[in-house]
């Protein structure tokens, strides 16, 4: 998996991160708006409160000014500060404002009435009205609405900012907590990425936490069981190679044999035979070494035409440039060439056209036959089976040929390519240039 498509993927801690987020920021404006509702109510409710104390208080004490026969003087009008706080002395019989406050309007800032609290017609005050006198004066003491309002405003916005800034705290402490229990699922990775099923002593705990120890005893089975698997094939490996060096032996003997007792005309055939022995038990060792052991392939520079010119089978003619040098592991290419040019000659091929060189950071062998093709459909059916990988024994379809051209390809971190040719067969075999 390349790393543009590991990015793609989605990741848990990134969701749980933006759920949380969406949770407190959503918690935090339903928060911020109930405290908004109840903090206007309780502000408002102390103000009145406050509001008709202060009635209260003067209300007591001009009454006892009034009882010591003196009445409240004519106080100067001051502009150097705002009063929030107005009272007025209105007449019952008249309707004016006898005595009033240093800046309380001349005109009464409401009508005496039965209602104790109201607001004024013009809305700017919040009234009480208190009686004061048997003559029937009333007492309006008025507070300010604008002032009142920015009590409320600058409330609710700390209570706002208080609640949003909690959401906030919240949601990177969760973050941050959540960072840390998800931890030991990297550790754990790490743990499975390290582990060897061949080896006892990487089979260690590899998790500290509860909800990971099944999975962490399913790998530790799974890798008993591959373990055990992987030493029958190495068995097998072992005894196939023994098996199969006993005939290649005798088979180089007998043609040694040969060459010495042949006439001079079929020395050279004979030698022909015993190179194509050995290499045939090259690729053979090469082979099972790659499936069975799973060792890297073993690259060094070749020559194209020095390999596949003494592999190709009678009646198929290969063209390929005398100089074509690649950097490969010789063995297992020879086994992808062999199967390749049997797959050419077994649909009726007889040239075969090879190139070779190197594209940018890339090695590639095309391989173009005039044998008889197959469909356009046959081929995207080929490709869909080849480019990602599959070779399921169930489905089949591919042939040993490209099924082998394709794992000795991935083997090399490269890959096989069907482009498309207007007569015949095309195959590109690419893979990285190792530096």
């Amino acid at each position: 998996m390349t790393s543009s498509e590991r990015r793609s993927l989605p990741s848990i801690l990134v969701r749980i991160r933006w759920t949380l987020a969406v949770v407190a920021i959503l918690g935090s404006v339903v928060l911020a708006m109930v405290m908004r509702h109840v903090s206007q109510h309780e502000v408002n409710e102390l103000l009145d409160q406050g509001l008709r104390e202060s009635a209260e208080i003067l209300q007591g004490t001009l009454a006892a000014m009034y009882r010591e026969g003196s009445t409240p003087p004519q106080l100067t009008t001051h502009s150097d500060y705002e009063e929030h706080l107005i009272w007025q002395i209105v007449s019952s019989h008249t309707g004016a404002v006898v005595h009033r406050s240093h800046k309380a309007p001349e005109a009464p800032i409401a009508t005496p009435s039965g209602a104790a609290m109201h607001d004024s017609v013009d809305g700017l005050w919040r009234v009480v009205q208190l009686r004061m006198t048997s003559d029937g004066s009333w007492l309006l003491v008025g507070q300010s609405t604008r002032e009142r309002e920015e009590a409320q405003s600058e409330a609710v916005q700390y209570v706002t900012v208080a609640a949003l800034l909690l959401g906030a705290g919240v949601t990177f402490l969760l973050s941050l907590l959540l960072r840390r229990e998800l931890s030991p699922l990297r550790d754990f990775s790490r743990e499975v990425a390290a582990f060897d099923p061949l080896n006892p002593t990487s089979a260690r705990a590899m998790t500290t936490r509860a909800e990971l120890l099944p999975l962490a005893e399913a790998l530790t089975t799974l890798g008993a069981r591959l373990a055990q698997r992987i030493r029958s094939e190495q068995a097998f490996t072992a005894h196939a190679a023994h098996a199969m060096r006993t005939p290649l032996a005798g088979i180089d003997v007998q043609l040694a044999m040969a060459a010495r007792e042949a006439p001079a005309p079929l020395k050279e055939r004979i030698a022909t035979a015993r190179q194509a022995a050995t290499r045939l038990h090259q690729v053979m060792s090469a082979l099972l070494t790659m499936f069975r052991s799973g060792e890297p392939p073993r690259q060094q520079s070749v020559n194209l035409a020095d390999m596949i010119l003494p592999l190709a089978p009678a009646g198929l003619s290969v063209d390929v440039p005398e100089s074509s040098m690649v950097t490969v592991d010789p063995d297992l290419l020879s086994a992808v060439l062999l199967n390749l040019m049997d797959n050419a000659m077994r649909h009726g091929a007889s040239r075969l056209s090879v190139k070779a060189g190197q594209e940018g950071s890339t090695w590639f062998i095309d391989l173009i036959d005039d044998g008889e093709g197959c469909t356009q459909e046959q081929l995207m059916a080929q490709r869909n089976r080849v480019e990602p990988g599959h070779h399921d024994p169930i489905r089949g379809g591919n042939g040993l040929g490209l099924t082998l051209a394709d794992i000795v390809m991935r083997a090399h971190g490269g890959r096989v390519r069907l482009p498309d040719v207007a007569k015949g067969f095309h195959i590109r075999l690419e893979w990285p240039i190792v530096r």
